[in-house]
């Protein structure tokens, strides 16, 4: 199962679209921060699962802010990250993962691109679809999952 990891979209539609066409997933996670982008671009493909959570730019939106999934026998957790207050550490966020049982743990609201594995558990921020005068690029995640193989990346857009 191939899975997209979407963040920080703020309007990215065209770029968000462009990742999908590229990395063929089986399923998009969106990560919130704008979810309407997300319902956009599921109605431009319909026949791919999506699942999404709302961000802190996502006032008014309805949805969950925080989110629980299984792929191919690996439970993913998902959050926007702003109610772990990720930009000043993962210690909130990971605690959370582990408390609900997740294998991979997905978050954004940083913009910063991210892998890495801690107290048993994938972490992974997809970065952003939009691009800044920072010269930032938009990122996103990609997970494959075969078997009991997890294989993750970011790739740049």
């Amino acid at each position: 199962m191939r899975l997209l990891v979407l963040s920080d979209s703020h309007g990215s539609t065209e770029r968000m679209s462009l990742a999908a066409r590229l990395a063929r997933p089986d399923a998009i996670l969106h990560l919130g921060d704008f979810i309407g982008d997300a319902r956009t671009l599921h109605r431009q493909i319909p026949n791919v699962v999506f699942y999404m959570v709302k961000g802190n730019c996502d006032f008014n939106a309805s949805g969950e802010s925080e989110q629980l999934i299984k792929a191919e026998g690996v439970l993913i957790y998902m959050a926007h990250g702003h109610n772990h207050n990720v930009k000043n550490g993962l210690t909130a966020f990971s605690y959370r993962a582990q408390e609900v049982g997740a294998d991979i743990g997905l978050y954004g609201h940083t913009h910063n691109a991210m892998i890495q594995h801690a107290n048993g558990i994938w972490l992974m921020n997809p970065g952003q679809m939009e691009r800044h005068d920072d010269m930032r690029k938009a990122t996103y995640g990609v997970i494959t999952i075969e078997s009991d193989n997890i294989r993750m990346e970011i790739v740049n857009l």
